[in-house]
């Protein structure tokens, strides 16, 4: 009896299934949540969700058309009532798979907390709890955003009121998913917590009645992952460009050089031709082309000087003269794409000033800043070429040492430790002393959660007495 329920089972899947080849599914489509969905310029849908989507469909001869919704909220609403049978890139929560089928995850994001880029009072996600902490009504951090993180939760209806309240010191930091910032805004002065708040897994959300839909949609982003097309889809709408951002003189200067060089060469054209009715010599008109090219070199090496120089602008602290928050974000990209693909390990220190903000208050913030510049002296002068010096926050500093495991990683901690103790002289009478969290990169580590684990085993430093190195062994 109970094999002959099981063939059936399969029978009616089996029908199931050659019935969705005349099934055309009802789609929800987002007019404006970039860069997962929208509507382009040519009035068409966009965005990394409705692109993967019609790959999978097309891979598997899925048939659907679009149904035009303003949000999410209006998309669940409509999912609910079976106006929609298919959401194609979606959160996976818990209250969600009481209403949804859910594929295999096809991308993860970051919720994380942004801040002023000099509010200096918030540092960790514990500072948020009597903060103004900014959030969107119809959006996930509303839900994470409860009393125990923060008691002055403000809500808003639109993302570019979280970004203009920020700006306008109206609230002290927002909530919000990093790939929809990253899409919205490319501000230095608003600046994420080291520490995200959570992370969402995402997949197609299906309805229930389908259920033989699912293993199918499995197997079609199954052979997008194997063949490296799924990465190039999240690749193209995810991944942004970095570009040196100049100064209004500075680009006047270049500007000037430019058309300079530019009037150089027609000058040069004109001579040549108004001379030319003049029969001047050959040997006239080498030297003055000479003479012309000589011009031109210098101006063109002043050219390459100016873009060094503001290429280090661009990723050099402007205190410090280390390396700065932006620059650092790229290079642990950099040195995990080594990690996973060579295998080249390497370590994780993280380190600040105990008792910076006295400091501050005492004895004000030039002295301040001269604790951070002669701080920094110290510290570079004892690293090698290959290893990587940031300034993350106020005080806050990270070293990466390239090719370097946590026995030998320690030793260098102890001797910055003990040469910052010793050697940091800026107040008469006053012990300088920093707490250092380390780690060595794990399998299956990221930026993130490398990240988070450094900064918990330097606030164990802090906690078990600072002046100390507190590793992950």
């Amino acid at each position: 009896m109970k094999k002959l329920f099981i063939l059936l089972f399969f029978v009616l899947l089996s029908i199931l299934e050659a019935s969705s080849d005349q099934k055309v599914y009802k789609v929800a489509m987002l007019k404006d949540w970039k860069p997962y969905y929208f509507i382009n310029k040519n009035n068409k849908v966009d965005g990394y969700a409705v692109e993967l989507f019609e790959r999978i469909a097309k891979n598997k001869n899925i048939k659907y058309e679009y149904v035009i919704l303003n949000n999410f909220k209006e998309a669940l609403r409509y999912f609910k009532e079976g106006k929609v049978d298919i959401i194609p890139n979606i959160g996976i929560t818990k209250n969600r798979e009481e209403l949804f089928l859910f594929t295999q995850t096809t991308d993860t994001f970051f919720v994380n907390i942004y801040k002023r880029e000099d509010a200096t009072f918030i540092n960790r996600i514990e500072d948020l709890k009597n903060r103004r902490v900014g959030v969107i009504a119809t959006n996930v951090c509303n839900k994470l955003i409860n009393s125990d993180i923060s008691t002055k939760k403000v809500q808003f209806n639109h993302f570019w009121e979280l970004v203009s309240a920020l700006k306008a010191e109206q609230i002290d930091a927002f909530c919000y998913p990093l790939p929809l910032v990253r899409s919205h805004i490319d501000d230095p002065e608003i600046v994420p917590l080291k520490m995200s708040l959570k992370e969402i897994q995402r997949g197609v959300g299906i309805s229930k009645q389908y259920l033989f839909l699912l293993p199918i949609l499995d197997e079609a982003i199954t052979e997008l992952k194997l063949s490296g097309e799924l990465e190039k889809i999240y690749d193209k709408w995810f991944k942004k460009e970095s570009f040196i951002q100049l100064s209004m003189q500075e680009t006047i200067f270049i500007i000037v050089t430019v058309m300079g060089a530019s009037f150089s060469i027609l000058l040069l054209i004109f001579y040549y031709l108004s001379k030319k009715k003049w029969l001047v010599t050959k040997v006239m008109l080498e030297e003055e082309i000479r003479k012309k090219t000589n011009i031109l070199r210098i101006q063109n090496k002043r050219l390459k000087v100016i873009h060094k120089r503001l290429k280090e602008q661009t990723y050099k602290d402007a205190l410090t003269k280390i390396y700065n928050r932006k620059f650092f974000n790229e290079k642990i990209v950099e040195l995990f794409s080594f990690y996973k693909r060579y295998k080249y390990t390497f370590s994780f220190m993280i380190f600040d000033i105990d008792d910076f903000k006295i400091v501050n208050d005492t004895y004000g913030h030039v002295i301040g800043d001269k604790v951070l510049i002669e701080l920094t002296k110290l510290v570079t002068n004892k690293i090698r070429v290959n290893d990587y010096f940031f300034r993350v926050g106020g005080e806050e500093f990270v070293l990466l040492l390239s090719e370097t495991n946590i026995e030998e990683a320690k030793e260098v901690a102890e001797k910055i430790r003990e040469i910052i103790e010793t050697q940091l002289k800026i107040i008469k009478d006053k012990k300088i002393t920093i707490s250092i969290g380390l780690t060595e990169v794990m399998e299956n580590d990221n930026s993130e959660t490398i990240y988070k684990r450094a900064d918990e085993l330097l606030y164990l430093a802090k906690k078990s007495g600072k002046n100390r190195v507190v590793d992950c062994n």
